[in-house]
């Protein structure tokens, strides 16, 4: 995977997950630490962004670092901001009964088999 694709992927996270806290990029430089051009910047993928800083990030964010940075090629490459909305709601620390509902309602609009 290119860096460029990897930072433009990283980017369209990270504002998804800004966006879903309802934070400005101001409010999430605060909260991190960095400046909120910093992260326009990244969330455009125009800067690189360290590990230290990614951390903040995550940290500011409550989710693990890892959910911020799996960038891998399996997964869908352009996930739509309304599925990034989703998947950063059930991200943060969850009681394991709060997710179980979830994905009760999320299969009973959807459909399908239960996964066990």
């Amino acid at each position: 995977m290119r860096v460029r694709r990897v930072r433009k992927l990283l980017g369209q996270r990270l504002r998804a997950l800004r966006k879903q806290r309802g934070w400005s990029q101001e409010k999430l430089g605060d909260q991190s630490s960095l400046s909120g051009k910093f992260i326009g910047e990244v969330e455009r993928g125009e800067k690189s962004i360290s590990v230290d800083s990614l951390y903040r990030v995550a940290l500011a964010l409550e989710i693990p670092l890892r959910e911020l940075t799996d960038v891998r090629q399996d997964k869908e490459p352009t996930p739509s901001d309304e599925v990034e909305k989703v998947f950063a709601l059930l991200a943060r620390r969850r009681k394991p009964e709060e997710i179980r509902r979830a994905y009760e309602v999320l299969r009973a609009i959807f459909g399908g088999e239960r996964v066990r």
